[in-house]
């Protein structure tokens, strides 16, 4: 497996007191040479699904892992050159 979430949930707290569930639950797992569309109306979540894959965010729970690295294991700066 390449790229692994599991439970995978991003929410978005502004300070209006109105949160925002932009990803929620979200489990995937793709393999090496997987071909996979993201797809869904404007708002579903599909911007901030690759942000959290591409490390670009972080995710309020859950789990990512990129060729068996969980990001949650790296620093910051370790993310960083893993990006």
């Amino acid at each position: 497996m390449i790229i692994q979430t599991k439970n995978l949930t991003k929410v978005y707290e502004s300070t209006l007191g109105v949160n925002v569930l932009a990803v929620h639950n979200v489990s995937i797992s793709i393999n090496r040479s997987e071909f996979v569309c993201i797809m869904g109306p404007s708002g579903s979540g599909k911007s901030t699904l690759l942000n959290l894959l591409g490390g670009l965010d972080y995710p309020t729970s859950g789990m990512i892992a990129v060729g068996g690295v969980n990001y949650a294991d790296l620093t910051e700066e370790q993310l960083t050159v893993f990006r």
